[in-house]
């Protein structure tokens, strides 16, 4: 009786546990299909809000593109606001929200064709938003690096941010440098870009690897860097770089319209009035037209530099822009100077020096020469026509500002940071945006150059490199520790701790915002698109 007792007990027991397995197997079972449930709306949620922010992008950008470049007012009434017009029809087409944040970016809506909107769209409890640009500057803006003709990156340099190269590109992993005269090629890694950035080509890619030795991406027997094209393989660059067509045309500076137009703007001349349009058309050469309104009377004259912070600080309240003219060149070295809304026109060289602190926009009829290892603080617009040369300095922003130089000539820059090792990955030491008309040639090896803005040589195929380089920009950048250059620097092609880069570069979108009026500008609108972003 018992023996039945205990075998009653003995399955009900076991049917008690199966039935607890069931169950437990049945929860999980509905749990999991509720949870993928809700991962798929979550996906899908998802998906709805980036699809409607980039649609509206999209709508936005062919919108602008077609419009004319007439007046600021005129822009606005185009496109609208949340309420009504353009936008509004974007707002209630795809269901998101456009803010207009131009104002609170501190753009002078009423002077500027730069807008600023973010697009936004409901996900769950976060949201899906995309910040864009309206603004008729040129292309160049856009990218950390680049050129309209050639792009060569020799060696272990890091680029944060897009890079465009109009003709071809040549990629090594060797750094080249001279030293007392004498040519040196010496083995280092190939470049590397963030996991955003975007190489944009649109003619040939060549790259060469000088494995250990057993090529020579370089014939140095000339006493030039002459490319050994023979050791370079077509289509073949480090999997590492991304590589795209770029789809929008580029839009180009005209140096000479722009510099004319900001010395209209520097004579106090209203843009776009029939004024404006008659000097921009008879002016012929901007050292004319500069000739022409000093003539006017549509500067305050300086003959003495010693005498221009005093001129400044007992004039505030004149409002024409100054010339520095009857000296070959000038010196601002110890110097703290904010020139407001006015404009300084160097009719000479213009050379800053140690502890410069210098705020307002410049053109120089002449060289620019920055130097001084206590360096400079600049908040400028930079028109130089001669050749721009920057050596044994640091350059820093200014009141969240920073500076932005275009140089018709030659731009140089070397023995910055020579043989320093203390590598500053985060941290700056060129802040602002370099631009020449001509070829540049960056040496990196000695050096240690991290630019925070970027770097855009047009490039000239009419003018000879003295160094045999191809015409564009060319970056030649160790990796590693370098303490002298009387011996060539031990090479390491492994090392892929990119901080140990000799020339880091990262672009900077701020400047398009920063630099308002003194920035070059085009006679096209178009849309710079920011980083989607989920919050």
């Amino acid at each position: 009786m018992n023996e039945k007792g205990y075998s009653l007990v003995l399955v009900m027991l076991t049917v008690t546990v199966f039935f607890i397995i069931g169950l437990t197997i049945l929860s999980v079972s509905i749990y999991q299909a509720k949870f993928t449930q809700v991962r798929v709306e979550d996906v899908t949620s998802l998906h709805d809000a980036v699809k409607s922010v980039e649609e509206t992008v999209a709508e936005l950008k062919v919108k602008v593109e077609q419009l004319s470049l007439s007046t600021p007012l005129q822009l606005d009434l185009d496109l609208g606001n949340a309420q009504t017009g353009f936008l509004s029809e974007l707002m209630n087409r795809h269901s998101v929200t456009i803010e207009d944040i131009t104002d609170a970016k501190g753009i002078a809506r009423n002077k500027l064709f730069t807008r600023v909107f973010r697009i936004s769209a409901p996900y769950g409890k976060k949201t899906v938003s995309r910040e864009v640009i309206i603004t008729n500057a040129p292309s160049f803006l856009k990218y950390a690096l680049g050129s309209k003709e050639n792009v060569t990156l020799n060696g272990g340099a890091y680029i944060d941010g897009n890079i465009y190269a109009g003709k071809d590109i040549y990629v090594t992993n060797v750094a080249n440098y001279i030293y007392n005269s004498t040519l040196y090629s010496v083995q280092t890694t190939f470049p590397t870009t963030s996991e955003k950035s975007i190489l944009f080509v649109e003619g040939n890619r060549y790259a060469c690897d000088h494995e250990n030795g057993a090529r020579s991406c370089y014939n140095l027997n000339n006493n030039k860097f002459e490319y050994s094209l023979l050791n370079y393989s077509e289509h073949e660059l480090p999997s590492s770089l991304l590589i795209q067509k770029e789809t929008e045309d580029f839009i180009d500076v005209d140096f000479s319209w722009t510099l004319k137009d900001k010395l209209l703007l520097a004579a106090g001349v209203e843009p776009f009035s029939p004024e404006y349009a008659n000097y921009i058309k008879n002016s012929g050469e901007p050292e004319l037209l500069f000739n022409q309104l000093r003539s006017n009377d549509a500067f305050s004259l300086i003959d003495d530099v010693m005498l221009f912070k005093d001129f400044i600080t007992k004039n505030n309240q004149n409002s024409k822009s100054i010339v520095l003219q009857s000296a070959p060149s000038y010196v601002f070295e110890n110097e703290e100077l904010n020139l407001e809304d006015k404009w300084l026109i160097v009719d000479g060289d213009l050379y800053l020096g140690n502890n410069s602190k210098l705020k307002g926009n410049i053109i120089v009829f002449g060289d620019l020469i920055i130097n001084g290892k206590s360096g400079v603080q600049l908040a400028s617009t930079i028109y130089v026509t001669g050749k721009t040369s920057i050596y044994d300095t640091n350059i820093s922003g200014l009141d969240n500002e920073q500076v932005v130089i275009l140089s018709k000539g030659r731009l140089e820059l070397y023995r910055v940071n020579e043989f320093n090792n203390s590598f500053s990955f985060e941290k700056e030491n060129l802040q602002g945006y370099f631009y020449t008309e001509s070829n540049a040639v960056i040496y990196a090896v000695g050096s240690y150059i991290n630019i925070k803005g970027g770097l855009f040589a047009r490039g000239n195929s009419e003018q000879t490199i003295a160094d045999g380089f191809s015409e564009g920009v060319t970056i030649n950048a160790y990796r590693g520790v370098v303490t002298s250059l009387s011996e060539p620097p031990n090479s390491d092609p492994t090392l892929t701790n990119v901080s140990e880069s000799r020339f880091i570069i990262r672009h900077d979108k701020n400047v398009l915002i920063a630099r308002g009026l003194g920035l070059p500008f085009s006679k096209r609108l178009h849309v710079i698109i920011d980083e989607l972003s989920v919050k």
